[in-house]
Formats: structure tokens, C-alpha cells, sequence
């Protein structure tokens, strides 16, 4: 031990040394010190404190060119000097390191040990209210947004370039309930105990396949009152299974941010890592509330505002007598704030069908109303009509916040549109059969021609309204034609290009063009079989449509050609949605093919077959537009185009019920 001694003192001469050199030198670190080195009485010091050896002192003696690394009962410091409050009685365990030239370097741990209970240390409110007090347990579960706290769910995210410590931080987002992403985790515990030591039992419920399985882990853990941090050892803070990955076990169990503790309220701040996660690293804040609150909490009663309409709700919805009210065809439905206030402001069948999301049904829309009949002041009969469906009679009462009671729960398909997904709206009251005037119009004498009736959401603070007009029912005129246009087109421009090295497949008719699907297998093949000079030829293939109607097409031999195209909708009598060309027709003598290897997959237009179709175009060449392909973003990312197949006869007397689809994509 003296020659270590002895060893380690010159050492320390020699680190003098450096320190005292110019800046170039400095700059090249410290001299290295091995893990031999890093021991008790040598490198640093425990020792108990001559009046409570319940608090320890820790104390580096490597001077100050050395940034200490502790790791201790209490958590993580790089500080010269530690002191630690340790309550229980116990076998504790210290790690000292340092950081060196070449890194960080650490000693072996050092067990010491404390004798005594210190009840103290135990009796700041911040432990009493983890965990009840001394000799008590408190049972913490996941806050789901309902229990009256400001945080929405179970986890949010806190911005690390911004302050995020006790007391003194700010979502940069809150998702809300259910983000992690399993409804089982709401079955989670964690149990912090006093009783006989700092213990604590966590209980993670999860999803696995259709049953909830559990985790359980347990051991002791240190609350750090004056840093305001958590540690646990050889067990880590209750968090859904799948974010295992978001940090380390470390960064899960040590030296955790407490934010917030009061008697029913913990919010827990771990660092996401990136070497882990793969994402930036971020805050997660984690939201535990008291068992005890989560079971007893009755939130108080706070009524949704009510929209100032025009008039007695009575009188508006049946004028004393009879009243009819049908669905608005320019602007069916929207969500709307509690307060009344539209949401998307839909204007026209276009802006819904335009949304790719929001569906838009004409004959649908014009077939849902209701008629109102009043025999009283407070209420009357009523008759609900929607698509396809008998109507619905019943009695209805309306109330001082202009809720409209229906006798029954009333629901119907007011719209349903395919984008590629079927997207269906419906008109539904509420599950106690409510629906609420939020908003009215009046004409120039007064008179209310229109009122929007609201579904209260039970998820969030909105609602899905429906705009009725009195007198209204005439079916609109929707262009369709131009919405399929604006869609082709991205409302600009947009070209395609053959999809390679999946061009195209067959597609097959049953009866009528109407049912195509593509088969036999809904696949595409893969033509990396290609020749090379084939492949080439087909991918030279480019059409570019313009909003203005014109269109340049480029062939799989390069030639460019100019002219306008016209979309014809399915609805008008053909059984598709065709793509007209004018100005670029092809003769049979100059086909737009590649007649080398692989020759016989051509590209051409559907012109000789017109006379011998119902509908079809006569004039010009075309294409049948089967259905369209989107991309995240709800934009257009694709589409299939189909050619007739004729059997190798010109004339088309020998027409196949199958189609040559080819699948475009954008350029």
C-alpha cells in the first residue's frame, strides 16, 4: 500500500506538472489514472458524519483537474464533494471515476454500510407524499386525462432546449390519452413503501397478442428531496413495455427528473436516447396520479357552453305548427367548437371530394331531412327520413339550452365516397339521443332558413354538426368530370411515367366494364426480364396533364406530342372514368410499341374499338381509368390505365373480356 501511496503521489506531482504548462499543453488532457488507482483513502473519501452517521460525506482527493464521476445511493454527481442522506439502515454501495484523456475511467464499487434509521430524513412532505408517510405504502397508476390534472394523458413531451426542471417546465405537446399506443398499460401500478425500507413494486400490464400479460419488478429506491430526483435500484420507473427501447436501463432508473409531486400528482421526466430510440433525444414526461384520486375523483359538472341561435328553438325548428328541414347539399356536415364555430368551413361538393377524405354523396345528402311538429311548447312529433331507409317516427322534446331529446337513438349514412378507401359519414345523435342547435341563419325579414344541429363527441370537446335548410332538396349540379380533372392534374400540372419494373398486369371484366379488378392474382408482375432495349422503351413513356385541358405525350420511342385531353365520367354511360385524347390519335400503321424483344407489350390508345362499345368515344383515342393510388399526404401518388385487348384484329370483331392495365406513378 505505501509504494501505491508513493505511486500515486507522484502521480499527482506529475498532474501539477501538466497544469502548469502553457495552453498548448493543457490541451492535451490530463495524465491517465487506471481503475487500481480509483480506491477508498487513496482517490476520494467516505466518511459518516460524527453526529448522524446517517448522512455521509463523499470527497474527491484528486484535485480539481479531475472532474469526478460518483455514482451513489442518491444518483449520479460530478461534483468535488457529495453528501448523502441516507434514511435506512443498510448496505449502500458507491462507484468513483474520472474523466481522462481517454475517457472516463471507474473504480471498482465500494460497499459501506449505515446502522441506524433516521426518521428525518423521511419526513419532508415530498416523501409523505410519494408514499404515505413511514410505515405506509402509496399505490401510483397512469393519468388518462380524466382526473382533473392538466395533463391530457399518460405521457407528453417536454423540449430539452428549454428549462425542464422542478416545477419550472412546458409541454411543447401533449397527445393526450392512449398515445403510447396500448389501452392495456392503464392496468399498470407502482407502489411506493415505507415500511421496513424504501421499497417499491411495479406492475406493467400489457397487450400481448388478444391477452394482457404483466411485468412485474421490484426493489428499493431514493428520493433526493433537495435535487428533486428519483433513483431506483434493480428495478426501473413504471413505463409501457414497448417504450423499453426509448433509453437505457440507466436512463430509465437513475437520477430521473421529478417535475411535479404533490399528494395525489407525480410527473417523472425521462431523456430519451438516440443511440436506443433512434429519435432525437426528447423529454417524456410520464403522469401518475394516486390510486386513492384515480378511484374516488367525480369530476365537477361543467356544462357546454350554449351558442346563441335566433329565436325560441321551438319555434325555429317547427314554426308553432309544421316545419320541414332538409339536409344542406352545399354544405351537409362539418365538426364545429363547443361555442358554435365551424371547423372546415366546407364550401361546395368539390371542397369535400377535393379533401380526399370527407365523403360526398349528392342523392344521399338530398334524402336526409327532418320534419318537425310541434304540440306544445317544449316538444311534438317528428318524421327523420335518410337514403334507402323508412322513416323514422317518434316524439322529441327541446330544452332551455336548446337541446333536441330524441324518443329513440337515431342513426343513417348522410354520404359515402371511395378514395381508394371508403369513406363513410353518418347523421347519429348522441348515446342519450340528443342533438343541439349550435348555429342559425335568418333571411333580410328574420326568418331562419337554416340551422346546423350538432352530435356532442364523447372524445373531444367538438362536434360532428349537420347543416338542414328549410325548402331545401334540389339536387345540385357536382362536376364530377372536373373533380376526377383536378385530381389527375394536382390542380396544375402533374406527369406520370410507367411504373418499373412493374408496368403492367391484365385486368378482367365480368359482363361490362364496370367490374374490373385487376387479377388473377391482384399483383403486378415483375419484368426485370425484360430485354434492356425493351425496358428502355418503356420507360421513355411520360404523360404530363395540365389543369387548362392540355396534355403532352411522350412515347416509348421518345416522340413528343401536344393536345388536349377531356375526362368523361363513368356515370355517363360507359362504366369508367375515360381519359379522351385530341390531337395525338395513333394509326394502326405507326403503333406506339417497342417491336423488339418483349415487343409485344404494347402501349396504345383505345381507338378502333369506339363504334363497337356502348358510350365509348368515337372521335379520338382514350384510355379506361381504373382507380387511383395516394400517398401519405392524401395526394395523388398513381393510377391504372387500361387497353382493350382485340385478339389481334384490327377492326376489333374479336374483342377479349380482359384489359392491359399498366400502372403509372408520379414522375
Amino acid at each position: 500500500m505505501k509504494k501505491l501511496l508513493n505511486l500515486f503521489s507522484l502521480i499527482l506531482v506529475f498532474a501539477i506538472a501538466f497544469t502548469s504548462c502553457n495552453d498548448d499543453d493543457t490541451k492535451l488532457g490530463i495524465i491517465d489514472i487506471t481503475p487500481e488507482e480509483l480506491v477508498p483513502g487513496i482517490s476520494y473519501t467516505i466518511t459518516p458524519d460524527a453526529s448522524n452517521p446517517n448522512i455521509i460525506y463523499l470527497e474527491s482527493k484528486l484535485g480539481p483537474q479531475y472532474t469526478p464521476l460518483w455514482e451513489t445511493p442518491q444518483g449520479r454527481s460530478q461534483k468535488e464533494k457529495v453528501t448523502l442522506k441516507l434514511p435506512f439502515n443498510g448496505v449502500y454501495s458507491v462507484q468513483f471515476g474520472v474523466m481522462t484523456r481517454g475517457g472516463a475511467v471507474y473504480g471498482e464499487p465500494h460497499n459501506f454500510t449505515v446502522d441506524d434509521f433516521c426518521a428525518d430524513f423521511v419526513n419532508d412532505e415530498l416523501w409523505t407524499f410519494l408514499t404515505g408517510g413511514v410505515g405506509n405504502s402509496k399505490v401510483w397508476v397512469y393519468n388518462n386525462g380524466n382526473y382533473g390534472l392538466d395533463a391530457t394523458g399518460e405521457m407528453a413531451y417536454a423540449d430539452p432546449s428549454t428549462t425542464v426542471e422542478w416545477g419550472n417546465f412546458s409541454y411543447n405537446w401533449d397527445p393526450g390519452k392512449g398515445w403510447t399506443g396500448d389501452s392495456n398499460i392503464f392496468g399498470s401500478t407502482m407502489t411506493f413503501s415505507l415500511d421496513g425500507g424504501a421499497n417499491v413494486d411495479i406492475i406493467n400490464t400489457y397487450s400481448d397478442g388478444d391477452a394482457v400479460a404483466e411485468k412485474k419488478e421490484n426493489g428499493t429506491f431514493m428520493l433526493d428531496v433537495d435535487n428533486h430526483t428519483l433513483t431506483f435500484n434493480d428495478c426501473t420507473l413504471m413505463h409501457p413495455v414497448a417504450y423499453d427501447h426509448m433509453t437505457t436501463t440507466a436512463g430509465w432508473s437513475k437520477d430521473l427528473k421529478i417535475l411535479t409531486l404533490t399528494e395525489n400528482y407525480l410527473q417523472v421526466a425521462v431523456l430519451r436516447s438516440k443511440d436506443t430510440s433512434g429519435e432525437d433525444p426528447w423529454w417524456l414526461v410520464w403522469n401518475f396520479v394516486s390510486k386513492e384520486w384515480a378511484d374516488s375523483y367525480v369530476p365537477a359538472e361543467q356544462p357546454d357552453p350554449v351558442p346563441n341561435i335566433d329565436g325560441d328553438a321551438n319555434d325555429i325548428i317547427t314554426t308553432t305548427r309544421t316545419k320541414t328541414w332538409t339536409m344542406s347539399l352545399n354544405s351537409p356536415y362539418d365538426w364545429a367548437t363547443l361555442e358554435g364555430d365551424l371547423m372546415n368551413n366546407f364550401d361546395g361538393a368539390d371542397s369535400y371530394l377535393n379533401s380526399w377524405w370527407a365523403a360526398y354523396d349528392a342523392n344521399m345528402v338530398a334524402a336526409t331531412g327532418f320534419t318537425f311538429t310541434a304540440n306544445g311548447s317544449t316538444g311534438g312529433k317528428y318524421t327523420f327520413s335518410s337514403y334507402g331507409n323508412d322513416d323514422i317516427e317518434g316524439e322529441y322534446t327541446i330544452d332551455a339550452n336548446n337541446d333536441i331529446t330524441f324518443d329513440q337513438y337515431l342513426s343513417a349514412v348522410i354520404s359515402e365516397t371511395d378514395f381508394g378507401w371508403l369513406s363513410s359519414m353518418k347523421l347519429t345523435t348522441t348515446a342519450d339521443n340528443k342533438l343541439r342547435i349550435l348555429k342559425t341563419k335568418t333571411d333580410v325579414l328574420g326568418n331562419v332558413t337554416d340551422m346546423w344541429l350538432g352530435c356532442r363527441a364523447e372524445e373531444k370537446a367538438e362536434y360532428m354538426v349537420y347543416h338542414f335548410e328549410v325548402g331545401a332538396g334540389a339536387t345540385p349540379q357536382v362536376d364530377a368530370a372536373k373533380i376526377l380533372k383536378d385530381r389527375l392534374t394536382g390542380g396544375s400540372s402533374l406527369t406520370y411515367k410507367v411504373d418499373l419494373p412493374y408496368p403492367f398486369c391484365w385486368g378482367y371484366n365480368v359482363g361490362d366494364a364496370s367490374s374490373f379488378s385487376i387479377g388473377p392474382n391482384d399483383a403486378f408482375p415483375d419484368w426485370t426480364g425484360w430485354s434492356e432495349a425493351a425496358y428502355q422503351y418503356a420507360d421513355k413513356i411520360r404523360f404530363t396533364f395540365n389543369n387548362d385541358g392540355s396534355v403532352t405525350f411522350i412515347d416509348n420511342n421518345g416522340v413528343s406530342t401536344e393536345g388536349t385531353f377531356q375526362i368523361i365520367d363513368g356515370d355517363a354511360g360507359y362504366g369508367v372514368d375515360i381519359v379522351k385524347f385530341n390531337g395525338i390519335l395513333v394509326s394502326e400503321s405507326e403503333p406506339i410499341t417497342y417491336t423488339g424483344p418483349g415487343g409485344w407489350v404494347n402501349f396504345n390508345f383505345n381507338e378502333n374499338y369506339s363504334g363497337l362499345l356502348a358510350n365509348a368515344p368515337t372521335d379520338a383515342g382514350w384510355l379506361e381509368l381504373y382507380s387511383w393510388e395516394y400517398g401519405s399526404d392524401g395526394s395523388v401518388s398513381g393510377l391504372w390505365f387500361g387497353i382493350i385487348q382485340a385478339g389481334g384484329v384490327q377492326d376489333g370483331s374479336n374483342l377479349k373480356a380482359e384489359r392491359r392495365v399498366f400502372h403509372f406513378v408520379i414522375d
